[in-house]
C-alpha cells in the first residue's frame, strides 16, 4: 500500500498532530496494468467510499503522477471521466492559503513502512496564493517548481498538493497523458528473449534492480548494454508481482 499523509509542517516536522489528510492507495488488481483502489481522508470533510483507478502502468512514471491522478479522482462529488482535473471555486484577494505544508509518501507492508518520497510546499514570497514546491523520490532527481498560483474560496490540502504535483509534472494545471507501460524490445541471446536495464526508465530501471539484488538473480554482461541484461521472463515476473 501507497500511503501519503500530508501535514501543516515541513516534513521534517511532520507528525501525527499536525496530520491535515491522508491519501491511502491499494491494489484492487495486481498486473503489469494495475487497477488501485484509492481513498482520501480529510481533516472536517466528510468521509467517501474507496474510487477505483484502473489501467495504470505499474513501474512507469513518478509516483507523484499516480498520487495526483488518485487525489483528482478523489476530490469531487462524483468520480470525474478521463483523468479530469477538477475544478475549485476561486477566492480572489480573500483566498484561502497555508504558508507551508508537506506531503510524506510511504511504502506500507506487513509490518514494515519505508518512506518513498516528499513533497514540501512553501508560501513563495508575502503574497498569499503564491506556492513553490520542493520534490523528493527515492527513484528520482530532487525537483523544485517554479512559483504558481493557486488561489481557491475554500483550502483543501489534498487540492493544493494535486496542483504541486501537476506543477512538478507538466508545468501547468493539468494532467500529463497517461504514461504507457515500459516494456522495451527484447535483444535475443542463445534464442532467448533479454531486456537491456539500461533502456529502462526510471523508476522501473532502479525498481528492477533492486529487486533481481533481493533474490540474488545476475545481470549478465553484454556488449551493448552498460548494466548488463536480463531475461525477460525475470522482467514481466517483476512488472506482475513487486510491489
Amino acid at each position: 500500500m501507497l500511503s501519503i499523509s500530508i501535514h501543516a509542517s515541513s516534513p521534517e516536522k511532520a507528525d501525527r498532530f499536525n496530520r491535515l489528510a491522508r491519501l491511502d492507495i491499494v491494489y484492487e488488481r495486481l498486473a503489469p496494468i494495475a487497477d488501485y483502489k484509492v481513498s482520501l481522508l480529510e481533516r472536517n470533510q466528510d468521509v467517501r467510499p474507496p474510487r477505483t483507478l484502473p489501467q495504470y502502468p505499474r513501474w512507469s512514471a513518478s509516483l507523484w503522477d499516480l498520487a495526483a491522478r488518485a487525489i483528482a479522482l478523489s476530490l469531487p462529488d462524483e468520480p470525474p471521466a478521463n483523468d479530469q482535473v477538477p475544478a475549485f471555486k476561486p477566492g480572489g484577494k480573500r483566498c484561502a492559503f497555508i504558508r507551508e505544508m508537506c506531503a510524506i509518501l510511504d511504502h506500507a507492508a506487513n509490518d514494515s513502512r519505508n518512506t518513498l518520497g516528499s513533497a514540501h510546499i512553501k508560501q513563495a514570497g508575502r503574497r498569499r496564493g503564491i506556492y513553490l514546491a520542493i520534490f523528493d523520490e527515492h527513484t528520482l532527481k530532487p525537483h523544485r517548481t517554479e512559483p504558481f498560483l493557486f488561489v481557491p474560496a475554500y483550502f483543501r490540502p489534498a487540492e493544493l498538493l494535486m496542483h504541486a504535483c501537476l506543477r512538478r509534472l507538466t508545468g501547468g494545471d493539468e494532467l500529463p497523458p497517461r504514461p504507457g507501460l515500459c516494456a522495451p524490445l527484447p535483444v535475443i541471446v542463445d534464442g532467448k528473449p533479454y531486456i537491456q536495464i539500461h533502456q529502462l526508465v526510471e523508476p522501473a530501471r532502479t525498481g528492477f534492480r533492486t529487486w533481481l539484488s533481493w533474490f540474488s538473480e545476475p545481470a549478465f554482461e553484454h556488449p551493448d548494454a552498460p548494466l548488463g541484461i536480463a531475461p525477460e521472463t525475470l522482467y514481466v515476473k517483476f512488472l506482475s508481482s513487486a510491489i
